[in-house]
């Protein structure tokens, strides 16, 4: 069946059925639905960008659209999963990987998917710094045949399995092939080998319809997806609660009177996976002054946003950048037990000491005569940050700083943070499977580009000899001794430089109607992260989605 025709029947089926259902799902014969709408947290008018590469394209790029070779699931300590390809193999010293490439896959033009796909992506991302986010350190890449690529490094690349495989995503040579700058290509008709395809688009919402080839079995089990764009976190609250939304991840205080107990079905569950933090600007401006950040990571009151902001629901979180307990092995003898404490009295000092005075206003000066006045972004919309601030300008105005948080579009945040055009930013580091993919991704001197270039995760510009070190350290061996020793000294560089300053241990939250749907990973089964914003485990746990019976 052509791509064209198939699409044309599943648009005639699902128009059918809406007409009948309305536009919340449309019922499946055990009263379960075929079509979702899906809020992923996008503001505003929505682009059509849809390149796996773009950190900041639109969500399903990453996971349902575009797959990568393997799954491999930061939720449970799971075995990689294959996806793209089934298998994986590393030589002696780490410097190369062999993946088997599954066969009898079709992208969503028909076309058949092939070891050289793989080469070419990866190719794609050996040449051109832009999509090779992660910075990779690729020597070559070939096909062995038809079923194997092997991929060679210029150093041993074990702690990089999780971004080889699990995190980049595979695109078509035919199509790509033809693009003149692909770290500038929106891809408004994206061919992926994903669950579900891009159907119809607007500045509102967009839909996707499930891929008849899909190669697992008989997945997807749904119809549609429809993802939708919401002014904030109220109107997504107000749609979720009358069921015009049946998944999304949004914060919603007092969750259980407020949405699980309006209706049988709402379900919700509760993720550890964030650090929530105040991402500094270290170049310029006052928080490139070390004393500066390390007077607000003592100025915060950790316990009163939690309790006022997030019902009790975060957790104390470690100067090391740790998720607990899940990485509490790899904590450092010195941090153990060590939390960000309320100190107002030693953050002043701290001030004093580096030459700040305070000014009539109580608001303390810089040895420059400049008053500590930062400004800190956050999205329109995004409550639970944006009152999490106002309790923190709060408190830090005890200390002598003047916090001004300043609410932008989701797209102007997401611009201003990567390029450097902030002071401070409240924002969420996630990692991997390990620590290394967050201390990689957020720390490594390589991920950090000057002002004006946009960075892909280590938006501070935090630059260290000390971690760029011990990374390598670790990227070299899987000696899991010389780990820890290695994961002790990030620590300690981070608790003292504080490049992003530590909230709390923020959950996740997600919604789900299990009225309508059922197959969403849960506490008892954590097979993928269940957010919406999480890729590549959208596109997982969308494949797993059935009509509730």
């Amino acid at each position: 069946m052509s791509l064209l025709f198939r699409r044309r029947k599943i648009a005639l089926t699902a128009a059918l059925s809406l007409l009948v259902a309305g536009c919340s799902g449309a019922p499946a014969a055990g009263g379960g639905a075929t079509a979702i709408t899906v809020y992923t947290g996008s503001t505003g008018q929505l682009t059509a960008n849809f390149n796996p590469f773009i950190l900041t394209s639109n969500q399903p790029a990453r996971g349902i659209v575009y797959e990568p070779l393997m799954f491999i699931n930061r939720a449970r300590a799971d075995e990689p999963r294959p996806m793209l390809a089934e298998d994986y193999r590393w030589n002696d010293d780490g410097t190369a990987i062999t993946f088997d490439v599954r066969e009898g896959v079709q992208w969503h033009d028909g076309e058949a998917f092939t070891s050289e796909d793989v080469v070419f992506t990866f190719e794609l991302m050996q040449h051109n710094d832009a999509l090779n986010t992660s910075a990779l350190p690729i020597e070559s890449v070939e096909a062995n045949g038809e079923s194997e690529v092997t991929i060679t490094f210029d150093r041993p690349a074990y702690t990089d399995l999780e971004t080889v495989a699990g995190s980049t995503f595979i695109v078509p040579e035919h199509i790509w092939s033809e693009i003149d700058d692909p770290a500038t290509f929106g891809n408004a008709e994206p061919v992926g080998t994903g669950a579900f395809a891009l159907e119809t688009f607007s500045a509102q919402s967009y839909e996707l319809t499930a891929h008849e080839d899909y190669w697992d079995g008989d997945k997807p089990y749904l119809d549609s997806l429809r993802f939708v764009s919401h002014s904030g976190n109220q109107s997504a609250l107000s749609a979720l609660t009358a069921g015009q939304i049946d998944w999304a991840s949004i914060f919603i205080p007092d969750i259980e009177n407020t949405y699980a107990s309006r209706a049988e079905g709402n379900h919700y569950e509760v993720t550890p996976v964030y650090i929530s933090t105040l991402g500094a600007n270290l170049d310029e401006g006052p928080t490139s002054d070390v004393a500066v950040r390390q007077a607000i990571y003592r100025g915060i009151d950790r316990d009163q946003v939690n309790e006022l902001n997030y019902d009790g629901l975060s957790t104390p979180t470690t100067p090391g950048m740790l998720m607990l307990p899940r990485e509490e092995e790899f904590l450092t003898e010195e941090l153990r037990g060590v939390v960000p404490s309320h100190e107002p009295a030693e953050a002043r000092s701290i001030l004093e000491d580096a030459g700040y005075t305070e000014g009539a206003d109580g608001i303390y000066v810089s040895p420059d005569g400049e008053p500590l006045r930062i400004e800190v972004k956050v999205v329109t919309g995004y409550t639970d940050q944006i009152a999490t601030l106002d309790v923190m300008r709060q408190q830090l105005a005890e200390i002598g700083i003047d916090l001004a948080p300043r609410e932008v579009s989701h797209a102007s945040f997401v611009a201003d943070r990567d390029n450097g055009n902030f002071e401070l930013v409240i924002d969420n580091l996630y990692g991997g499977a390990t620590p290394f993919t967050l201390y990689e991704d957020f720390f490594a001197s390589a991920g950090a580009p000057p002002i004006g270039s946009p960075a892909t995760k280590n938006f501070a510009r935090f630059r260290s000899d000390i971690v760029d070190e011990a990374l390598e350290e670790i990227a070299a061996t899987q000696d899991e001794e010389v780990h820890r020793e290695a994961y002790g000294r990030i620590q300690t560089e981070l608790a003292e430089q504080l490049p992003y300053i530590p909230i709390l241990q923020s959950m996740a939250l997600t919604q789900f109607d299990g009225a309508k749907v059922t197959g969403f990973p849960t506490q008892d089964d954590p097979y993928a992260l269940p957010m919406t914003h999480s890729s590549p485990d959208l596109g997982v746990v969308a494949a797993n989605l059935r009509p509730a019976e």
